[in-house]
């Protein structure tokens, strides 16, 4: 499991955009295999995720960004608005889990009292490590070999304590740590909503990176106030097909 709990005030600065765009010039851009193979193969995977989907007052500017993206091309794919979400934690992994069993989703659906149980104390009322309500600031997209990204800061490091704390919290559970740990459990090291992919590279890349750079600089997004914490299912790749299997409501005040 790849665990990055460094904080960063903005983990995109502009000396980071600009080497993740020499790598994309020196190496060019990547097929996502999903989407160029098979994007609707069924698949399960387990999420702690939020804003699935985007907040509705973000729906006008991302819808318009989605256009202007989408127009680029056929190779170009980008999430519709009902897909959009932040994974916080993996739990199971759902390209390792592509064409599961019936039995191997029963055993994942039965990690779900244990998980929940090990998380207890960052979501139950009167709990002194309670995850608060928090904000999330969008910054402007960006562009990876393999996918746009909209990075999203976080202030009050309210994210990174919740990450902290849920592998933490999983290791005291041995075998339950060990076994989502074989499922693919991983906790990335920002904070970010993949927005965009590529069912192939596009054919001509100084245009598009143009064309990108353009529609990013011209898209905004008000902060997102994030009150509540999805457990989810993902029975289709990026989370075009799943389930909230629990939801987590987020309180503020003392405990």
């Amino acid at each position: 499991m790849r665990k990055v709990f460094v904080n960063f005030d903005d983990p995109f600065s502009p000396a980071k955009r600009a080497e993740m765009r020499a790598e994309i010039l020196r190496d060019g851009l990547l097929a996502d295999k999903f989407l160029a193979n098979d994007p609707d193969v069924p698949a399960f995977g387990l999420n702690l995720a939020c804003a699935w989907p985007f907040p509705e007052v973000w729906r006008a500017s991302y819808e318009r960004m989605a256009h202007r993206l989408s127009a680029l091309g056929p190779w170009i794919y980008v999430y519709p608005f009902p897909f959009t979400h932040v994974t916080l934690v993996t739990f199971a992994s759902f390209a390792r889990h592509t064409r599961p069993t019936a039995e191997i989703v029963k055993a994942l659906k039965e990690k779900l009292p244990a998980i929940t149980d090990a998380l207890a104390p960052l979501f139950t009322e009167g709990s002194p490590e309670r995850i608060k309500p928090f904000t999330l600031r969008p910054q402007s997209p960006v562009l990876a070999r393999g996918a746009g990204i909209l990075p999203l800061l976080n202030p009050d490091d309210e994210v990174a304590r919740l990450r902290q704390r849920t592998v933490e919290l999983l290791q005291r559970n041995e075998t339950l740590h060990r076994e989502l740990t074989e499922r693919g459990l991983n906790v990335p090291g920002i904070i970010h909503s993949t927005v965009m992919r590529f069912r192939q590279p596009p054919p001509d890349l100084e245009k598009f990176l143009a064309t990108f750079d353009e529609i990013a600089a011209e898209t905004k997004f008000p902060p997102m106030e994030v009150g509540e914490i999805l457990l989810t299912s993902e029975t289709k790749p990026y989370m075009r097909s799943g389930e909230v299997l629990r939801r987590l409501t987020l309180t503020s005040g003392s405990p």
